[in-house]
This record gives structure tokens, C-alpha cells and sequence, in this order.
């Protein structure tokens, strides 16, 4: 009996070592860096499974100078390795789909790593969308910090090796990014940025910029909160602001410079929020930012690039060219990198090129009126020539029984 258990032992060691030795090799959240073999393990595809510990992991391997945070606009349009971000390593560290909770998560962890000394916080309303920000229970396995920010301990660390290591889930996704190999729905390179052509091309299966930006329009007018005066929503609006606060404080205890950025939107996303009967909202979100980021003027900056500009107003393809693309956005709620880039030299202080007129400016309590004045008559000077698009966009309105709300 012994011997048998004992050769029952080695046996299971064996397999242990074998599935450890095979999810190391195959790495599809790009932890390990093993040898590459084209065709096997040179496109590390669990990104698209698992992003979210993937760069977890991310984050405590390269303990990152600088770090981008925000959700799925964010992810493919800000590259790390845009030349005024001077301080190194960088990694993108934006999540599609997540919540200011998530993000305030994720600085924490890579504040947590050391080294951090610069966050470029990408924002847009959606963030503080209650929905975005239910609890996650999935972080408390991929994060080595707790809610707080402090070390959970090194149990969690070993229990999250052992899981990339040795899991059935990480086997499936070793297994999934072997046969996709040739044709990957997403690519994350190394420094965490989404590659964008993955995109377009599912852009293109949709039948073209105009039905995805009408599908995306269609998730604003559908999902976003309706009855925004409600005890709840205020109550969840507070306490993700209070969140953003922390987060701002954080940074000016430790030195961090934090730039953040409003996204530049599209002009039919701006008249989506307005017919939705949340731009009073959206203009009160703004005042609350300024607010904020005066809690360190010295360490915080705030940019605003979502008013109705040259290249914020890209006209769209017509219906029926389904394989167009567009210059600056994939469809009307995603940015591309061509446009990031511009938000990233406007915000460290580049040349303008001149290509964006009108595009962004900092935001301050002295200069937060007039700008807001200024985005409200560029809006209404889009409506007045862009009658087809304002149809589209108030059709969908109707269908979804949204209503303008009186500023």
C-alpha cells in the first residue's frame, strides 16, 4: 500500500510539473517571457479572456513609472509609449468596461509595486454609471492589495502563481490561445495597449462605422442611468466622486503627478447625452472635477477634450460602405490612436500639428464657465448642420423613450 501511494504521489507530481511546465510555456497572459515558437505561444491570447489578471500581473512584474488608467475608450487609443511620456517603464492599464471602483483598485496595486510617479486618468461619465461600479469579487483573486490598498499577504501571491500555474482556467486558456493563434480576436502587446486593427475589422463585420456607432448610440440610450435625481443614483455618484477624491489624495502624498483627461467623445455621442436627458449631469460631472483636482493644483492637472471640435465632429461613412474607416474614431463612441496621440501632446506640451483645431483645453474653477458655454453653442452649431445625424440619433431616442431634461 505504500508503495502504491507513494507511486500515486510521484505520479500526480509528475502531472503537476507537466501542466505547470506546459501553461509556463504557453503563457497567454504574458507573464513568463519563455522561448517563442511561432504559431504556439508567440500571441499571449488569454488577454482576451482574462485581461483583468492579466495585468495584474502585469503591473507586478514591471512595477511601472507611469501608468494609463479608464475603460475600453482608454485601452487602445493612449499608448504608453507615446514620446512625452518621459518616465519608464509605462504600461496601459485601462480595462474595457470598468468602473472608477476598478480603476481605484488598480492604482492601488501598482502604487503598492513602487515606482509609480505618474497617472494619466482617462475619464467619461460612464464611469461613474452605478452599473460600472457593482462590486467585482473577481479582483480580491487577481490583486496582491486589498480594498484598502495594503499587501493582502503572501498567500495570495503564492495562490495566484499556482492558479496561472496549474488551473483548469489557465489550461483552457493556454489551450484557446494555441488554436488562435492565427487568427486572434485581440492583441495586447507588452506595454498593455490594445492593438486597434482587431477592432476595426470587427467594425467592419458589423456593416461599417455608421451601424456600430448607431449600435454603441443604442447601449448609451438604453443603459446609461435614467432617473438621476434618485436617492440612489446620488448616493452612488457621491461615493464614486469620493473615490476619485482618494485617489487624487493618494497621489499628492506621494508625489505622483496625475493628469486627467476627459475623452474626446464624438459630436453624436455629445447629442446622445444631451437627448438622453443627461447633460445637466454631464455639465455637474464637470464642475465636480474641477473641484477635485483643486485638492492638489500642484500635482493634478484636468483636460477637456470631449467638446464638439474639427475633428471630434469626423463625419461618418454612409450606410452602405461597410468597409470604410474612419480617421480619427472607430465609430462614434471609440477613439483611435491617431486621435490619442493628439490628446497626449496637448496634455505634456507638444507642437501642435494644427490638424485639430478646437481640440481640448485645461480646466480650471477660473476658466470652467466659459468652457462650458463654448462646448453647449459648438453642440447646438452641430445640430443646426448635421440634420441627418441629429435624426438618427433622436429616432433611436424615441425608441428608448429617452427625454431632454431642462438645463
Amino acid at each position: 500500500m505504500s508503495r502504491y501511494l507513494w507511486l500515486l504521489a510521484l505520479f500526480a507530481a509528475l502531472l503537476c510539473a507537466a501542466l505547470a511546465g506546459f501553461n509556463a510555456f504557453i503563457d497567454p497572459y504574458g507573464h513568463f517571457d519563455p522561448p517563442k515558437i511561432s504559431g504556439v505561444n508567440t500571441l499571449p491570447l488569454g488577454f482576451n479572456h482574462r485581461p483583468l489578471l492579466a495585468k495584474s500581473l502585469a503591473v507586478s512584474e514591471l512595477r511601472p513609472a507611469t501608468i494609463i488608467l479608464g475603460n475600453s475608450h482608454a485601452e487602445a487609443a493612449y499608448d504608453p509609449q507615446h514620446p512625452a511620456i518621459a518616465l519608464r517603464p509605462a504600461y496601459n492599464l485601462a480595462i474595457g468596461g470598468a468602473g472608477l471602483s476598478m480603476l481605484r483598485r488598480y492604482f492601488l496595486e501598482a502604487l503598492a509595486a513602487g515606482g509609480l510617479r505618474q497617472v494619466i486618468l482617462a475619464l467619461d461619465l460612464t464611469l461613474f454609471d452605478p452599473a460600472a461600479n457593482s462590486a467585482d469579487p473577481s479582483l480580491d483573486t487577481v490583486l496582491l492589495t486589498d480594498a484598502t490598498g495594503e499587501q493582502a499577504g503572501g498567500a495570495r501571491k503564492w495562490r495566484r502563481l499556482a492558479f496561472i500555474l496549474l488551473s483548469g482556467t489557465t489550461s483552457s486558456d493556454s489551450w484557446w490561445s494555441i488554436t488562435h493563434q492565427g487568427k486572434p480576436v485581440a492583441i495586447y502587446n507588452r506595454s498593455g495597449l490594445r492593438e486597434e486593427a482587431y477592432d476595426i475589422a470587427q467594425v467592419a463585420r458589423e456593416g461599417g462605422p455608421r451601424r456600430a456607432s448607431m449600435r454603441v448610440e443604442s447601449n448609451v440610450l438604453a443603459g446609461t442611468p435614467r432617473d438621476v435625481e434618485s436617492a440612489s443614483f446620488r448616493s452612488s455618484y457621491a461615493a464614486t466622486l469620493a473615490e476619485l477624491q482618494e485617489m487624487i489624495d493618494l497621489s499628492a502624498r506621494h508625489g505622483i503627478q496625475l493628469k486627467l483627461i476627459i475623452n474626446p467623445i464624438h459630436a453624436r455621442q455629445n447629442y446622445a447625452l444631451d437627448v438622453a436627458g443627461l447633460w445637466p449631469l454631464y455639465e455637474n460631472w464637470k464642475r465636480d472635477l474641477v473641484a477635485a483636482a483643486q485638492r492638489a493644483p500642484e500635482l493634478v492637472s484636468l483636460w477637456d477634450f470631449s467638446g464638439v471640435s474639427s475633428c471630434t465632429a469626423e463625419n461618418l461613412p454612409p450606410d452602405a460602405n461597410a468597409a470604410s474607416v474612419m480617421r480619427w474614431y472607430r465609430e462614434s463612441s471609440h477613439f483611435r490612436r491617431v486621435l490619442g496621440n493628439r490628446v497626449l501632446d496637448r496634455v505634456f506640451g507638444r507642437p501642435d500639428d494644427g490638424v485639430c483645431p478646437g481640440l481640448g483645453q485645461r480646466l480650471e474653477p477660473a476658466t470652467l464657465a466659459d468652457a462650458l458655454e463654448a462646448q453647449r453653442d459648438a453642440l447646438r452649431h452641430w445640430v443646426e448642420t448635421h440634420a441627418a445625424d441629429v435624426a438618427e440619433i433622436e429616432g433611436l431616442a424615441k425608441q428608448f423613450g429617452r427625454t431632454r431634461r431642462e438645463q
